[in-house]
C-alpha cells in the first residue's frame, strides 16, 4: 500500500504527452479527443519514466534503497473508454480591463456514453497550446483519481496511529529522531495541519452519522489543535490522550471523512486494530458505505473476523445482483447501502511468506458455485487447527 500510494504521489505532476490525440474545429471551439492511441503512448511513457527513476522513487518512498524488480501501470478499460475536450476562450471583464479566460469542458464517455463532465476555468493563458496542455492533465488527473483534480487527496492510516496521533507534536518540534516513510510522514502532516470541514456533502455526513453511530458511539471533534471526544448522551467531553485505544484507532477515519483537505483514496494498514469482533463487523459495513460513496478504500488485515464479515457483505452482494433478498438483509441487520453498488468493484489479494525474505501475492477468485465468496485459505487452515485442538483437550 505504501508503495502504490508513493507512486501515485509521484505521477500527480507527470507531464503526459501530446501525441497521440485527436485534435478538430467545431464553430470556434477547439475539440480534443483522447482514445486508446493515446492511452498507448500515455502508458509507454509513464512506464519509461517509472523504468527510469525506480531507483530514486524508490528511496524517496522509504527512505532506503530496496531491492525491487520493476514498477509498471496499465490502463484499463481503454478499449471502451475516450475523453473529449472542449477548449473555448471568452473574456473576462476586470477592473479597467479585459484579462482572457479559457474555457475546458471534459467529458469522459465509456461505450460511446457521456457518463460524466468536468468543467475547468484557465485565467491567463498563454494561448491554445498551453491551454490543450492543461487539458491533458485534465485527462490525467481523472484517470489517476477519477475526480477533476489528479490530486483528488490520498491518505495513508499506518498501523501506529494510536502512538503516532500522541507523538505528531513532538516529531514536527524535532523531539524526536529518525526517520520515517513518506506515507506516516504525510499522515502526521495531515494531523499537524487538520481541520474539519464545517460544510460537508451529504455523503460524507452519511458517512460520519453512520461511524458515530455504529462504532464511535459518540462524536469526535476538534478544538484548536486538540481532539476530543465525547459519547452519546454523555456530559463531558475527554481529551483524546485518555480515550480508550479503539476511540483512538477510529478517530483517522473521522478526520479522513471530516478534513477540509478531502480525501478520496484511503489506505488503512491493520483496520481492526483494537476493535472488538463485533465493531469489525460495523467496520466492515462502513467500508463497503466508503466505497459506494466514491471514495477508494484499500485495507489490510490479519482478522479472520474482518475478513468473514467482508467476504458476507460480497456474497450479498452477488446474489443482490440476481435476485433482491430485501427480508434475508432485514434478517441480518443490514439494509442495501451495505451492498457494493452495481457500478463498484472490490480485489482480494492473499499474501503468503515463502521462506527466504519472499511473498508471494495472490489474486483471489470470487467463487459463485458452490457460493462461498473468498476462500482465505490461511484463515481457514488457522480455524481447522484450533478446532481439532479443542476437540483434541474436549475428547
Amino acid at each position: 500500500m505504501q508503495l502504490i500510494y508513493g507512486i501515485r504521489k509521484e505521477l500527480y505532476n507527470f507531464l503526459v504527452p501530446v501525441s497521440g490525440i485527436r485534435k478538430s474545429d467545431l464553430n470556434g471551439q477547439l475539440l480534443v479527443r483522447c482514445d486508446r492511441e493515446w492511452f498507448t503512448e500515455v502508458e509507454s511513457r509513464v512506464n519509461e519514466y517509472l523504468a527510469e527513476n525506480k531507483s530514486r522513487i524508490i528511496e524517496d518512498i522509504f527512505g532506503i534503497p530496496i531491492s525491487i524488480g520493476e514498477i509498471k501501470v496499465a490502463l484499463e478499460g481503454t478499449e471502451s473508454k475516450y475523453f473529449v475536450s472542449s477548449i473555448s476562450e471568452c473574456r473576462n471583464k476586470g477592473v479597467g480591463e479585459q484579462e482572457k479566460e479559457i474555457n475546458i469542458d471534459t467529458r469522459q464517455y465509456e461505450n460511446g456514453e457521456n457518463i460524466e463532465s468536468f468543467e475547468n476555468k484557465l485565467v491567463g493563458c498563454d494561448g491554445l497550446d498551453e491551454a490543450v496542455n492543461a487539458a491533458l492533465q485534465i485527462v490525467w488527473g481523472i484517470i489517476l483519481s477519477e475526480k477533476n483534480s489528479s490530486n483528488s487527496g490520498q491518505l495513508f492510516l499506518p498501523a501506529s496511529r494510536s502512538g503516532l496521533q500522541l507523538m505528531y507534536k513532538h516529531y514536527f518540534a524535532g523531539e524526536t529522531e529518525g526517520n520515517l516513510v513518506v506515507p506516516v510522514k504525510d499522515f502526521l502532516r495531515f494531523l499537524q495541519l487538520y481541520s474539519e470541514n464545517g460544510q460537508l456533502d451529504e455523503s460524507r455526513r452519511a458517512l460520519l452519522e453512520f461511524g458515530e453511530e455504529h462504532l464511535l458511539q459518540g462524536k469526535v471533534f476538534q478544538k484548536g489543535d486538540e481532539t476530543f471526544y465525547v459519547e452519546h448522551h454523555g456530559e463531558k467531553a475527554v481529551s483524546l490522550h485518555i480515550a480508550s485505544s479503539m476511540i483512538h484507532e477510529l478517530t483517522p477515519f473521522v478526520k479522513a471523512l471530516h478534513a477540509t483537505r478531502r480525501i478520496d483514496w484511503l489506505y488503512c494498514d491493520e483496520v481492526e486494530n483494537s476493535l472488538h469482533p463485533l465493531v469489525q463487523g460495523e467496520m466492515a459495513r462502513w467500508l463497503i458505505r466508503m466505497v459506494n460513496a466514491g471514495m477508494h478504500v484499500m485495507v489490510s488485515s490479519h482478522s479472520d473476523t474482518m475478513a468473514s464479515r467482508l467476504n458476507n457483505l460480497l456474497m450479498l452482494t452477488w446474489l443482490d445482483g440476481r435476485k433482491a433478498n430485501y427480508q434475508m438483509l432485514s434478517e441480518l441487520g443490514l439494509k442495501a447501502a451495505d451492498l457494493l453498488r452495481p457500478n463498484r468493484k472490490a480485489d482480494v489479494y492473499e499474501f503468503r511468506n515463502e521462506g527466504r525474505g519472499k511473498t508471494v501475492v495472490e489474486k483471489l477468485e470470487f467463487i459463485s458455485h458452490p457460493l462461498m465468496g473468498y476462500d482465505f485459505q490461511l484463515f481457514g487452515d488457522n480455524l481447522d487447527k484450533l478446532y481439532n485442538e479443542a476437540e483434541k483437550i474436549t475428547r
